[in-house]
């Protein structure tokens, strides 16, 4: 079962957006950014649309926090399991940050952190933040039958290993894939593109032209 939450950007991250998406160039308080081509592009967009952005040289900043309300509400809304896939290590902090917001003991399986799946898989914690480029074949979670994305990469089979990995033998209830996605940005693109199963990146530079 596949549920979409949407969310706003504020207006200054917005502003950010819209400047790094028409000119290739933004300004944050803490720098500039200049985007070299449109697949720098579409990383940059998909960070601000997680709410941290670094300038060129600099500190990152946190612009915005809709996303990250988001999966604050929807942590609140349960005490079960969960698994939260996010693809930056910034939204992996989210995450964290989020869980604590909502009371819940977080733990994480990433490129920074291989301890806290087995963890996670024995019954401690209950919100499993992963990077879903860490979450492929053969790992199990079907501790859960709820998985967030938080923020998903442009692989098509990254995509679909998450999916796997929630929703299979072993899996004795439904399986909720809930989708936290910013309006009017690349976040609902990549989306539509993954669940079409085209190839991402090709298909997201077509809708944005």
């Amino acid at each position: 079962h596949h549920v979409t939450r949407t969310a706003e950007l504020g207006s200054y991250a917005r502003k950010i957006y819209d400047a790094l998406e028409e000119d290739f160039v933004a300004e944050l308080a803490t720098g500039s950014i200049n985007v070299a081509n449109a697949l720098v592009k579409l990383l940059r967009l998909a960070q601000v649309t997680g709410g941290t952005l670094a300038p060129d040289e600099g500190p990152a900043e946190t612009i915005d926090t809709a996303k990250e309300d988001l999966l604050i509400e929807a942590l609140k809304e349960t005490e079960e399991p969960v698994v939260v896939f996010a693809r930056f290590r910034a939204d992996l902090d989210a995450v964290h940050r989020a869980a604590k917001a909502a009371g819940l003991k977080s733990l994480e399986h990433s490129g920074r952190d291989h301890e806290g799946l087995a963890c996670w898989q024995g019954g401690e914690g209950t919100v499993l933040a992963l990077q879903i480029q860490a979450g492929g074949e053969g790992i199990d979670l079907t501790r859960a039958a709820i998985a967030i994305y938080y923020s998903v990469g442009f692989s098509l089979g990254d995509y679909e290993q998450s999916l796997a990995r929630v929703h299979r033998p072993g899996q004795k209830r439904p399986v909720t894939y809930l989708h936290l996605q910013v309006a009017n940005s690349v976040d609902e693109k990549i989306y539509k593109a993954l669940r079409a199963r085209k190839e991402v990146v090709a298909a997201v530079m077509e809708a944005m032209r």
